[in-house]
Parts: C-alpha cells; structure tokens; sequence
C-alpha cells in the first residue's frame, strides 16, 4: 500500500503501532496455550508442555519487541501488552491453584506471592539484568520457569514429570 493510504488511515506512527499491538495481542495464543495444556493439573507438565510449543526465534523476537515497546511507547505497551499479561498471569494462578488443590503444590505455598513472584522473575530474565548475553532469553526463562515451578512441586508432581520427560527421551 502507499504511505497515502497508511497517512489516511493512521495518524501517526504511533497510532499504527498500537492498532498493530493490538491486533497481535488480540490473536495472542499464549493463553489459549495455557488453559489447552492445562487439563493435567500437575504444573510442571503444563510448563513443561507450553515451553516446547514457542521455538527460541518466535519467543527471542516476542520478548524483543514487547521491550522495545515498553522502552519507547510505554503507552502503547500499558494500553496493548500489560492487560495480555494480566490475563495470563491469572491463568497462571488458576492453574497454580489447581495444582495445590490435587497435591501438586506443597500446600504451604503462597499461591498470590509465587505467582507475582514469577512474572517479576520473568521481567528481570527479559530485562537480561543477570547474564549480559551470555545466554539466550529463551535459555534463560526456560530454565528460570523450571527450576522455579520445581522448587514448588510435591513428589507426586515430580514423579509424573520424570516420566514424562523419560517418554521425550525415548522417541
């Protein structure tokens, strides 16, 4: 299309990036990923099973973006990113509770505290505060998310989990 059609359209630049925005977090399937992973309530295997569905470049460009956004149209990224995040975050809490409620969590876990824990955790991964580029972002939030989601899992989570990573290893 010419730059007529887009001026026609869209005021400004920052105007097409927040419909843009919008529009990716509006087909944004990472909930759906979430809540379709999710019908076995051990958490470790719905992490598990979400991290092997984003390839490193997807994630690496998604994580690239969203910070850029949030660094230079803060707006844009308060108005399109953070209510995706939001969402998500709840969807992590309710599968979070429902691993407690069927003894996948130790009980005496705060569900409230962990979750917000992990998307502060997640924020200093994407932020690369820690390692300098030593390791990719995927790298680091896929080993984050696991040791972190560990560190809650009862033995009856961690037993299914072993399982299922034997079952990987085999094919």
């Amino acid at each position: 299309i010419s730059k007529r059609t887009i001026y026609e359209n869209f005021s400004d630049k920052e105007m097409l990036l927040e419909k843009c925005v919008s529009r990716i977090m509006h087909n944004d399937n990472l909930i759906e990923q979430f809540t379709s992973s999710s019908s076995n309530p051990n958490m470790l295997l719905t992490v598990s099973k979400v991290l092997s569905l984003h390839t490193c470049e997807s994630f690496r460009l998604r994580c690239a973006s969203a910070l850029d956004i949030m660094k230079y149209y803060p707006e844009i990224y308060q108005n399109c990113i953070t209510p995706n995040n939001q969402q998500i975050s709840k969807v992590v809490k309710t599968m979070f509770k429902t691993s407690q409620e069927n003894g996948y969590i130790h009980p005496e876990v705060n569900i409230d505290i962990v979750t917000t824990m992990l998307g502060e955790m997640i924020k200093v991964v994407l932020h690369n505060k820690v390692f300098h580029g030593e390791y990719t972002q995927s790298e680091l939030i896929e080993q984050s998310l696991l040791f972190y989601v560990r560190g809650m899992a009862t033995a009856k989570a961690l037993d299914e989990y072993n399982k299922y990573i034997s079952q990987l290893e085999e094919k």
